[in-house]
């Protein structure tokens, strides 16, 4: 496990990664302490938010450990809540589904809750929308985990509730060949409609999802402008947005999804200086030599942790 850790810890500082989400479903306090042995032991340097089984919540809180916005090594972040379809219905069952999302909502915390297709992601809607009608609350971040398919209706509801998404850019890369060839055509402008999450007003941040794909960040930036397949198809390409929008769901918005955007997420005087030094400013190079550009060195707050 220790050499495991160290060799994951390579490979997320020299692509640039200085902060990770660990966003499994079922952290309990034994994942904490694991974590946070590696944390403490330097093993592990970028600076790590965990999300928590919704049923530890209440475990968590008993022993002190909150989300607190002053611990930015190792902290908690959102409950995390998985919702599938399966036989044209979704589970958990919607009544279920927002009782859990309120009893998180309204003991003041954060939900992420994981929904792919449109159903599943109307269902989240569903119990976000719920619970902010039971308790509003202004400001409270709950996260739609992919959010992979959505219609203007969809879209719609997602501004209404203030709720943020965490979608995977780069899968447009790695994996839009297949959506070409098994997602009906008239499901694909559905697919990871980014340019309308902005245009909506939308927060979205982006992540790899990890090891689904792999977790460079400039190959989601380059998907994310392109609307290209690794083999050069187009998806959608009125989805795509600018370099500069792009680089900032790798940085502001997704320091903001953790409730961290006043201590990192840009440059700043004041901020924590964790930075990725590249080869290339992918917000002026050619849109196809963006995938090209390389991390030639890493910094975690001001120091230097990898070099190329």
């Amino acid at each position: 496990m220790d050499r495991a850790m160290a060799e994951a810890n390579r490979r997320y500082l020299s692509s640039g990664i200085t902060s990770l989400q660990d966003a499994t479903a079922d952290h309990g306090l034994d994942r904490w302490r694991l974590l946070g042995g590696f944390k403490a032991n330097a093993v592990l340097r970028p600076r790590l938010a965990m999300m928590v089984d919704p049923g530890q919540v209440g475990e968590f809180r008993q022993r002190g450990l909150e989300a607190r916005a002053d611990d930015n090594e190792m902290r908690l972040a959102a409950a995390k809540v998985m919702v599938t379809e399966s036989t044209g219905s979704t589970f958990p069952p919607q009544e279920e589904l927002g009782r859990l999302v309120l009893g998180i909502h309204r003991a003041g915390g954060q939900v992420a809750i994981h929904a792919i297709e449109e159903s599943a992601v109307s269902a989240a809607l569903s119990a976000v929308e719920y619970a902010v009608a039971m308790d509003p609350r202004p400001g409270h971040r709950h996260r739609i985990e992919h959010c992979s398919e959505s219609s203007p209706a969809l879209l719609e509801r997602l501004k209404s509730t203030g709720a943020m998404i965490i979608t995977q850019p780069p899968f447009i890369y790695y994996s839009g060949d297949r959506y070409l060839a098994q997602v009906p055509v008239a499901r694909q402008p559905a697919l990871y409609r980014i340019g309308s999450f902005w245009r909506a007003g939308i927060i979205a941040a982006a992540s790899s999802d990890s090891p689904v794909v792999p977790i460079d960040p400039l190959a989601g930036i380059y998907a994310a402008v392109t609307r290209k397949t690794k083999n050069g198809r187009s998806i959608t390409p009125q989805e795509a947005i600018s370099p500069a929008q792009a680089l900032a769901m790798y940085t502001a918005n997704a320091a903001c999804a953790t409730f961290e955007e006043n201590v990192k997420g840009t440059i700043a005087p004041g901020m924590l200086a964790d930075l990725a030094v590249l080869s290339a400013d992918p917000t002026t190079a050619p849109l196809e030599a963006i995938k090209d550009i390389v991390v030639e060195r890493t910094l975690v707050g001001g120091e230097v942790v990898w070099n190329r």
